[in-house]
């Protein structure tokens, strides 16, 4: 009998862009792998400032403006968890608050045990300087497993 080499694949996943998440491919690999998807949302200050813009009205009563955003966070991420569900890929979707975005990350993968982290390259201004300047560089450089790097 064959034992998976990957039975966890960590996916950081991105709130600051204003498109509709897009984790299609995550859970194929994962599909193809029978292997768990464990999405990582870490709010930090561009995910608050993207989060607020969508909604201003909320962003002026603060008051309840931090509970708020974590509700709003757990239902994305409840709806890619669903996603995923429906695609027959158990998954969990986990949020945490940080300013250090890539220390989270890797913190997680220890945490959770994962085998794989696939991270998200945008690749915009040459390979070599977005990757190693970027989130995935950063993560590549010191993560505790592989890391599969896509171009977004």
């Amino acid at each position: 009998m064959v034992v998976p080499v990957v039975r966890r694949v960590l996916v950081p996943v991105e709130l600051a862009e204003a498109r509709e998440m897009d984790i299609g491919y995550a859970i194929g690999l994962a599909a193809q792998l029978r292997a768990e998807l464990l999405l990582l949302a870490v709010v930090d200050t561009p995910a608050t400032v993207a989060l607020i813009g969508r909604h201003k009205a909320m962003a002026r009563g603060t008051a309840d403006f931090d509970k708020a955003l974590q509700q709003e966070v757990q239902g994305m991420l409840q709806q890619l968890v669903d996603k995923a569900a429906a695609a027959g890929v158990q998954a969990l979707g986990h949020l945490t608050f940080s300013e250090e975005v890539e220390e989270q990350i890797l913190k997680e993968a220890l945490v959770q045990r994962v085998d794989l982290i696939l991270v998200r390259s945008r690749g915009r201004s040459g390979f070599m300087k977005s990757l190693f300047g970027s989130t995935a560089g950063e993560i590549l450089k010191a993560a505790p497993c592989p890391v599969l790097v896509a171009r977004a």
